[in-house]
């Protein structure tokens, strides 16, 4: 092995993830009177996707536990939920 380690996923930590669950209800809400007009009625699958992007890369949602065979070494990885 090159040294490589592994670094977990935190996605909860970004600015990025912390926006989206603070604000996108609120968004969702005001989604009709403020942007409808020009960019046409609220998609229910935005919601589908927004909610799974919050789930994916939480460990309460599941994760495996990994073990190199080498070294002994373990860690857990949390399972991503994205379908393409």
């Amino acid at each position: 092995m090159s040294g490589a380690v592994y670094r977990q996923c935190n996605p909860q930590s970004s600015s990025y993830y912390q926006c989206v669950e603070d604000h996108f209800e609120v968004f969702e809400h005001i989604y009709e009177d403020r942007f409808g007009r020009a960019y046409g009625s609220f998609r229910s699958y935005i919601k589908e996707v927004v909610y799974r992007y919050l789930d994916c890369g939480v460990s309460h949602n599941g994760f495996a536990r990994i073990r190199c065979g080498d070294c002994g070494h373990e860690y857990l990885f949390a399972f991503w939920f994205i379908r393409f």
